[in-house]
């Protein structure tokens, strides 16, 4: 079952780079379009039942941080009620049943949260023994961010101060 996740989860963030590229040129014909909107849909219903199995299989205390990777599983669920179930399903029913207009800003906004759905990734590489040396890698990345975050403002100074200074010669 988690390797079939796995895969579906693998799937989902390829989609979700076809989805982006396809907002950002707009080359791909109608039939790829609805193609990825009815995919957006499969998606949202695996992981919607992949949540069910689990919560059934569990209990409700899986999600809860105090259990062993219930952390994780919060996560999880958030990510699929809200950026799955709510936003494909909820709100363009909503819209659709009160006529309301959702192009433009407010649900180019909310499709920002999809891009949220990239952590699950994540999972991926803490559980499957293949992707054990990338795991290190985003453990060693999350452990020096403090580090990382001064890095950059630093670097930012340096810039700064050279741009300043290479402007008034």
């Amino acid at each position: 079952f988690e390797a079939l996740c796995s895969v579906v989860i693998m799937m989902n963030c390829a989609m979700m780079g076809v989805q982006a590229h396809e907002d950002a040129t707009l080359v791909l014909t109608k039939p790829w379009v609805v193609f990825l909107q009815v995919m957006e849909h499969v998606f949202t219903s695996f992981f919607l039942a992949e949540l069910i199995l689990r919560v059934k299989a569990f209990g409700i205390k899986t999600l809860l941080p105090s259990h062993g990777a219930g952390c994780w599983n919060l996560v999880d669920a958030f990510l699929v009620l809200v950026t799955g179930v709510l936003l494909n399903w909820i709100i363009p029913l909503f819209a659709l049943i009160f006529n309301v207009d959702l192009g433009g800003q407010i649900l180019g906004m909310l499709m920002v949260l999809r891009a949220i759905r990239l952590t699950r990734i994540i999972r991926l590489f803490r559980d499957i023994p293949m992707f054990r040396e990338a795991w290190v890698l985003i453990r060693g990345l999350g452990d020096s961010s403090r580090t990382l975050f001064w890095t950059i403002i630093v670097i930012f100074m340096v810039t700064y101060g050279f741009a300043i200074f290479g402007m008034s010669i």
